[in-house]
């Protein structure tokens, strides 16, 4: 059995990642090959250093129960000077507790690797490297590592990529490193059109669109993960923002608010707010892990997010959503061009006009979206199947 060898963001507490790497993972496999998700410690201290943010190593659950303890204890002490250190030691426990949950239930890793050169200079061993899916050619975020274009894997051996991204329009930064490592590459996919523009202009190379990983499952083969139970007792509205492309307040709340009035629905908040913001009555979610997460998709009656992988979720589970968008045209086209992809481009709203609930278009995933969806999975696991028996 043929190995395969899979970098991507895979241990990012963020929602989206974990499910695209077990999502990966699981359909290499079914396609008869041994599939490992290279355990690649990503944000390690070159990419904060190069973003200029603050490292933290990871840490041993051991370690976060007893930060997570002397905060309760703070806590019941009232020591003001310490609670809101208190409140984030928390938060981080019972976070990394509900990640590394299914981690260790979902994911097949290689050894660890926790820094840049260590990958490089001693890699494991794979009849096939792939880069995976995720923001994983995003400039802002790798910050000139070359591991995530397999600048690591041994020169002779078959490279490429799945749905890789470059969440941009444009590349504006680090030509040189692109060009050096796509041009290694046996075949190349995206996760978005304006991919297929980028890799042609550095290396005249030709690139195919797929789906994201996460839509490689269907709705029922991510049902299997999740219990049977909802985690809301009442009908509601599932808010999920995420606001590293852009802020979307005090917008986003408006209308979530006057939305959810209109429909009679309760709001449940998946991640919580931006500090100062508050939704009177909501029920917050702000440390599950993934399983939960689709829970909330799952059951939700409506949907409103942000986010790429909530855009994903809201389609592949059939929901009503709205998802909103700084722009249509803007730079960052990953959920614009993932939904005309499908023919779902109805659910888009621009932020600056999501203040209003009045002549909303409609919310409603119809059939034909979701043959569009099904059309899109099948040409992805069939650019997959060729590609991987090819490439060796």
């Amino acid at each position: 059995m043929k190995k395969v060898g899979i970098i991507t963001m895979h241990k990012v507490p963020n929602y989206g990642s974990a499910l695209q790497a077990y999502a990966l993972q699981k359909k290499v496999e079914s396609l008869g090959y041994d599939a490992e998700l290279i355990d690649y410690n990503y944000p390690n201290q070159f990419h904060c250093d190069g973003q200029g943010t603050a490292y933290f190593p990871p840490r041993k659950m051991s370690r976060l129960f007893i930060l997570n303890a002397v905060g309760k204890i703070l806590m019941l002490l009232k020591v003001k000077s310490k609670e809101q250190k208190a409140k984030d030691a928390n938060f981080r426990y019972e976070q990394q507790k509900n990640f590394r949950k299914f981690y260790k239930k979902c994911f097949k890793l290689s050894r660890f690797f926790d820094t840049v050169e260590s990958l490089k200079q001693d890699p494991p061993s794979y009849d096939i490297y792939m880069t995976g899916s995720d923001q994983v050619w995003n400039s802002h975020f790798i910050v000139g590592d070359s591991n995530f274009l397999l600048g690591f894997a041994p020169e002779d051996k078959p490279k490429l990529s799945y749905a890789a991204s470059f969440s941009s329009r444009n590349l504006n930064s680090d030509l040189d490193m692109y060009r050096t490592y796509l041009a290694k590459y046996d075949s190349i996919s995206v996760r978005e059109k304006s991919g297929v523009d980028i890799v042609a202009n550095l290396v005249q190379k030709k690139a195919e669109v797929v789906c994201d990983p996460t839509l490689l499952l269907n709705r029922d083969e991510w049902q299997k993960l999740c219990p049977s139970c909802s985690l809301m007792k009442e009908k509601y509205l599932l808010l999920y923002i995420q606001s590293y492309s852009y802020d979307p307040y005090p917008n986003i709340i408006t209308f979530t608010e006057k939305l959810a009035r209109k429909l009679d629905l309760k709001i449940a908040v998946l991640l919580g707010l931006k500090d100062g913001y508050h939704i009177e009555g909501a029920t917050y979610f702000e440390t599950v892990g993934p399983i939960e997460f689709m829970q909330l998709f799952r059951d939700a009656s409506v949907v409103v997010t942000t986010s790429f992988h909530g855009s994903a979720f809201a389609l592949n589970f059939h929901k009503n959503f709205y998802s909103v968008v700084k722009k249509i045209d803007d730079a960052d086209s990953r959920i614009v061009d993932f939904l005309r992809q499908c023919g779902a481009e109805h659910h888009l709203i621009e932020i600056a006009h999501a203040d209003s609930v009045e002549n909303l278009p409609e919310a409603k995933t119809a059939d034909t979206e979701m043959e569009g969806l099904l059309s899109f999975r099948e040409e992805s696991m069939a650019w997959l199947k060729t590609n991987l028996e090819t490439v060796v």
